[in-house]
């Protein structure tokens, strides 16, 4: 007996022992812990529950079986598996801080003034915040705020404050989420009034912008013990400073650690994508690094160190990695800020590329070959002059070969040194913007012009910025050189930086406008001109009223940077091919004999084409025009009464009106068909074949492309172009735009998308198509409306058009009835981005960005728009189809936009994020078509 009690014995023992890991795992075996854990992450309950049928195993590595072992009230023993990675997980949910920074209470505090950071004691000493922001306050008075909460997904998530405290006191995770709000002064406004910026830190460049305009610049922590922030740099080199404001007092709460700028800590890896130049970052969670990595740092590679009491501010200049660790629960208010010392890094961090923006965070690292990339640990053993005469050397650019003392020079964060790593060859208009820039380009170029205009007395500090960022100084040479060869005055103080916010430099001098053509590279700048100088042509020819709210064109041309660095102007009118481009074969051989070349049809040639760009000469299409009075309509929006605002719509329903009624030009290869006759043909019948394309075009939801004018064909080829990968797109735009929505788009949007071309079938039974489509804008936003000030106390759109469209503002604001003024529209400009497709396009614009989704201006536009988008269905009904429903058509135009119409679209409606179908936001938005054809019975394309 006793025997077989100790065979039994050993038994047990051997089975104890033996590493149950493979059966548990099975194939999966092979696979590391840490990526076993990272798969996991991934599946949803439903693929983890078919996971627990086959092993149990990989629910104890996520720590999953501990509520089914207290559900069934007994324990689960497992043994034979063993993970250091999964311990550590486990150690990092479970831990406590208590003893992590040892202090007895009576650190001796000073303000410690360094030339990297600042640590202040006195600055919050005044604030109602040091008394009222503690959890139990916040509780009673912001419970049921909701806060965003921080976590490491691009999705946003929001919590009530009174359950987040209730997740506080009982969470256990390995990264505690912590309410990171950079909108808690609009959930919950009182918390502004409770604390005010340090006098140190009052200047920020920022403040010239529109609340809405301006990036995320103020947040309020709250964390419990264990969360922080990880390691990372400021957005867009911007400096911050952050208050602590509630803890025990004396007790350190916050432990900082910091790195200067340059110096990527171990255990990050900093990526730079090489085409937009975002910057990427992989770090461990603050606690992971804390825990992990600090302890076995050698002395030269650790952080400076900082702890920060309650009532303590500290500073964080531009570029500084920082990383944040809360001993116990916190509660703090940072601001980041733009001022005199960190402006040129901000605008240095918007230039377009990826070199520098990859030194300014990382150093030499971002210079070096690839494979060493990936061996940090080695790069901070290797001595820096030894490693740039080296491997260095190699891999650097072309332009920086020759910088004197570059092999003799360690990494400096210095603007000079830094801007040595942009590329000569990249501009800022001709550049995609990356996605990582917590600005828009256009609210970049509107603060930047903001700043020269309120702020004069920085503005050879703005004019640096501007430089490095926009290439302010080769444009201001290029303007002048204009100037020159036209007889125009030189630029002035006042009008040596761009104007406007589009992706062309603009500028404003004296009574002229000059635009230089740069975007998309010199091929399509010349199609953007031509197509722009024929479109004038055709409008002064068929005498077409628009023609008195366009400004009149005073000149036109080419500017070539010659090798020797002086410039070369040739006049260009659009017509012919101009001689210094004529050996460069921009222009299809179709379009080489038309009297315009480089005109709209050439112009979409081109842009379906898809092809590379090539390296051509500096050369740069301009034109001048003659200068409006007033402002645009982005400036004085706020200004506009209702009488106002129902002028605009009556004033674009009129414009857009003779706009879409325009004649078209001969396309490429075809006759000219009646090219002087009425601009909008009849309708073709399509009585052969029609029972096959009924067929086709309502079971199949496929049109037969041959009954479609050639005209049409570009313009259908470029949304069919829109429609790839449509539902990926819209995932990748995220919010606002609602999940439900995004899941049923591709069943809402028509397989074939040339049925939403104005389709549609008559009494008789017959379809029919309109023969041709019109010119459209597809740029009518409220910076390309042009408003002035109406001497008038009633304002008409007779008084519009009989005004003075040549006349430059007087600078006079004549307020009338009330002190109250009143504007009117007078112009629309920049026909840059001329098209030729279905005139539905253009309403999009319009109705979002200039009206906001207001209906009663959009119903006072179709009004004077005079002739439906839409068509009457033909049993007079709602609708027969769903493409015989214009609000249809324009909601998948929307969709289908390149641009994140969308995503604007349920900003300005937020009742619409509530929506389950398409249907719902479509006719919401766009339902007012639908009753179009009321006022006249012609239907237009």
């Amino acid at each position: 007996m006793e025997e077989n009690r100790h065979q039994q014995q050993r038994r047990e023992g051997e089975q104890e022992q033996r590493d149950r890991r493979p059966d548990g795992l099975g194939e999966l075996r092979v696979l590391p812990d840490e990526l076993i854990c990272a798969i996991l992450d991934l599946l949803a309950p439903r693929d983890l529950g078919r996971l627990a049928c086959v092993s149990r195993l990989p629910f104890f590595q996520q720590n999953l079986v501990t509520e089914v072992s207290e559900s069934c009230e007994k324990t689960f023993k497992f043994d034979g598996f063993n993970s250091l990675f999964l311990y550590r997980r486990w150690y990092r949910c479970f831990t406590t801080l208590d003893a992590f920074y040892k202090d007895d209470g009576y650190l001796e505090r000073k303000n410690i003034s360094l030339t990297s950071f600042v640590l202040l004691t006195d600055l919050a000493n005044t604030w109602p915040a040091r008394k009222t922001w503690t959890v139990d306050q916040f509780v009673e008075k912001y419970g049921e705020t909701a806060f965003r909460i921080s976590q490491r997904s691009s999705k946003k998530t929001t919590m009530k404050f009174k359950d987040y405290v209730s997740y506080m006191s009982c969470q256990h995770d390995e990264d505690p989420l912590y309410i990171f709000d950079d909108k808690f002064g609009e959930s919950a406004p009182s918390l502004l009034e409770d604390y005010s910026v340090p006098t140190l830190f009052k200047e920020d460049f920022f403040d010239v912008l529109d609340e809405e305009q301006r990036p995320p610049f103020r947040w309020l922590i709250i964390g419990p013990e264990r969360s922080g922030a990880s390691w990372h740099v400021d957005p867009a080199l911007t400096s911050a400073w952050n208050t602590l404001l509630v803890g025990r007092k004396g007790k350190i709460i916050i432990w900082w650690a910091l790195y200067p700028p340059g110096r990527v800590p171990v255990g990050v890896t900093v990526h730079v994508n090489e085409e937009d130049g975002d910057v990427d970052i992989e770090t461990p969670s603050s606690l992971q690094w804390w825990l992990d990595i600090y302890p076995f740092l050698a002395e030269k590679d650790k952080p400076i160190e900082c702890t920060q009491l309650p009532g303590e501010t500290i500073f964080v200049p531009s570029g500084w990695w920082h990383c944040v660790l809360n001993l116990e629960t916190t509660i703090a208010v940072t601001q980041n800020f733009v001022n005199a010392s960190n402006f040129q890094f901000v605008c240095l961090d918007f230039c377009p590329g990826h070199l520098h923006k990859g030194v300014t965070r990382a150093g030499w690292l971002a210079v070096q070959d690839r494979v060493v990339k990936s061996v940090k640990q080695d790069v901070a053993d290797t001595n820096d002059s030894d490693y740039v005469n080296g491997s260095l050397k190699k891999t650097m650019p072309e332009h920086l070969e020759n910088f004197n003392g570059f092999s003799e020079m360690n990494f400096s964060y210095d603007i000079d040194f830094l801007s040595k790593f942009l590329s000569e060859e990249v501009d800022h208009y001709n550049c995609t913007w990356g996605e990582g820039n917590c600005i828009g380009q256009r609210e970049f170029r509107e603060w930047l012009h903001r700043l020269w205009v309120v702020k004069p007395q920085i503005r050879p500090l703005v004019w640096k910025g501007a430089s490095l960022a926009l290439k302010a100084d080769r444009w201001l040479a290029c303007i002048m050189e204009i100037c020159a060869s036209n007889n125009l005055p030189s630029p002035l103080d006042d009008e040596k930086l761009p104007v406007g916010t589009g992706s062309n430099p603009v500028y404003l001098v004296s009574d002229y406008v000059i635009k230089l053509y740069v975007e998309g590279g010199l091929a399509s700048s010349l199609y953007s001109l031509g197509t722009e100088l024929e479109f004038y042509s055709i409008l002064h020819r068929v005498e077409s009223p628009l023609v008195k709210h366009v400004p009149d064109v005073i000149s036109s041309g080419i500017l070539a940077h010659e090798p020797n660095g002086s410039y070369r102007i040739c006049t260009w009118a659009g017509r012919g091919v101009p001689d210094q481009v004529r050996s460069l074969n921009l222009v299809n051989d179709n379009c080489r004999n038309d009297d315009f070349p480089f005109g709209i049809w050439g112009k979409m040639e081109f842009e379906s084409s898809k092809e590379s760009a090539v390296s051509l000469p500096k050369m740069w299409p301009f034109l001048i025009t003659k200068r409006c009075r007033g402002d645009i309509f982005a400036n004085v929006r706020d200004k506009l009464s209702l009488d106002d605002n129902l002028d605009l719509a009556s004033f674009l329903g009129d414009q857009l009106h003779n706009l879409h009624l325009l004649p078209l030009p001969t396309i490429a290869g075809h006759s000219k068909d009646n090219e002087d006759d009425a601009p909008r043909r009849a309708l073709n019948g399509l009585n052969k074949d029609s029972e096959i394309f009924e067929r086709h075009f309502v079971n199949d939801d496929v049109v037969q492309r041959n009954i479609f004018s050639p005209e049409w064909k570009p313009f259908i080829a470029a949304v069919e172009q829109r429609k790839k990968d449509l539902h990926s797109r819209l995932v990748q735009w995220g919010d606002p735009i609602p999940n439900v929505l995004i899941d049923k788009v591709e069943e809402y949007i028509p397989h074939d998308t040339s049925l939403l071309i104005s389709v549609f079938k008559e009494e008789d039974g017959v379809y029919r198509v309109c023969s041709s489509p019109s010119w459209i804008h597809s740029d009518v936003m409220d910076d390309n409306i042009h408003m002035e000030h109406s001497p008038l106390t009633h304002c008409t759109n007779q008084a519009v058009s009989d005004g003075d469209s040549t006349s430059v503002d007087s600078g006079i604001n004549v307020n009338i009835e009330g002190n109250k003024e009143r504007w009117y529209p007078a112009h629309i400009i920049d026909f840059s981005s001329l098209f030729i497709g279905d005139p539905i396009c253009d309403l999009i614009p319009i109705h979002i960005d200039v009206f906001r989704t207001d209906s009663c201006l959009f119903k006072r536009f179709l009004e004077s728009y005079r002739f439906p988008i839409g068509r009457k269905p033909s049993d007079g009904t709602m609708s027969q189809t769903k493409f015989e429903r214009a609000s249809y058509r324009a909601m998948c135009y929307c969709i289908l936009h390149e641009d994140n119409v969308l995503g604007t679209i349920f900003s300005l409606r937020k009742d619409l994020r509530r929506a389950t179908s398409w249907e719902e936001v479509e006719m919401a938005l766009w339902g007012e078509l639908n009753n179009a054809w009321e006022a006249n019975n012609h239907p237009i394309g």
